[in-house]
């Protein structure tokens, strides 16, 4: 059995960002670093006690789940640790039904035996990706984490505050390109202090 996490009534599995916000990113992007909405795919919360990780990650197709900080890169996509019982699994690829088929039955979801459990977050979380030269500087007028490349190194995830909104933070590349995972009604808030940084980088 499978949950899905919706944002609200009637929420369409496919978010799609207010024209006015979409206007206002493109406004303020340059080469040196822009800022716009994706569609974020297949996104899965994946608990699993210790007894079923072996199996969930040979559903993965990994050797084992990540631990905090590196995500892991898997066939079907990308694996983020979100706490210690926690994994999102990110897919454009895989066929939705039969992954939560597999990863249910990997942790005995619906059962009375269950070791772990699979939430959908497909209609619940925005994707945002900030990317460009300037875009750690960006970043970090608004976050308050260490960004710098010693201490968060491409491939590394981490949930943090956005001033304050929560936010999964993933660094994808040395552009650098950051991913940022938000749920719907933190969006705006979100794209309005990012585009107020980009405005003065």
């Amino acid at each position: 059995m499978v949950r899905r996490a919706t944002a609200g009534r009637g929420m369409s599995e496919h978010l799609v960002v207010a024209p006015p916000l979409v206007a206002r990113m493109a406004a303020v992007s340059t080469p040196a670093v822009s800022l716009r909405a994706l569609p974020p795919g297949i996104l899965l919360s994946l608990r699993a006690r210790p007894v079923a990780r072996a199996r969930v990650a040979a559903v993965l197709d990994v050797d084992a789940l990540p631990e905090h900080g590196p995500m892991q890169h898997a066939p079907l996509g990308r694996i983020s640790w979100l706490r210690p019982d926690e994994w999102l699994v990110e897919t454009s690829t895989a066929s939705r039904h039969a992954l939560v088929a597999a990863l249910s039955e990997a942790v005995g979801d619906g059962t009375p035996e269950a070791e772990g459990a699979v939430v959908e977050l497909s209609a619940s979380r925005q994707l945002l990706e900030l990317s460009g030269p300037r875009a750690r500087d960006v970043l970090a007028a608004v976050c308050a984490l260490d960004l710098h490349a010693r201490t968060f190194p491409v491939g590394h995830a981490t949930q943090t505050l956005l001033v304050r909104a929560p936010v999964l933070l993933q660094l994808v590349d040395e552009t650098p390109t950051w991913r940022l995972l938000v749920r719907p009604s933190f969006v705006a808030y979100v794209v309005d202090w990012l585009t107020d940084a980009m405005s003065g980088a």
